[in-house]
């Protein structure tokens, strides 16, 4: 008889290898028939995903580590165009200010 090999993931038992005489073609419950991605750690299976993703709580905070350094690099990007937009509004300002508008018109316009 022949024997399959397919991996058991649930929340309690986030990763097992299972071997039975049935075959899966998908699958079913907690039971998966493709194998993780051998550079994960500790795999478990997100049935809502459908793929395996990494369950190790240091990779979690590798994950963590690299989302915060991200975010700090958007908000530079932020206060840069703010400071941009701010220059460009004073220069507007400006412009019009020598052109002899009132700058209350001005800035009623910018808005």
């Amino acid at each position: 008889m022949q024997q399959y090999n397919y991996y058991f993931s649930n929340d309690s038992i986030p990763f097992d290898t299972i071997t039975t005489t049935h075959e899966y073609k998908e699958n079913h419950y907690p039971i998966v028939v493709t194998q993780p991605d051998p550079s994960l750690k500790e795999p478990k299976y997100d049935w809502a995903k459908g793929t395996w993703i990494e369950n190790a709580a240091e990779s979690q905070g590798e994950k963590i580590h690299a989302l915060q350094e991200e975010v700090k690099k958007f908000q530079s990007v932020i206060a840069q165009l703010t400071s941009i937009a701010q220059t460009q509004k004073m220069l507007a300002t400006l412009i019009a200010t020598k052109k002899g508008e009132n700058t209350n018109d001005v800035n009623r316009r910018a808005l």
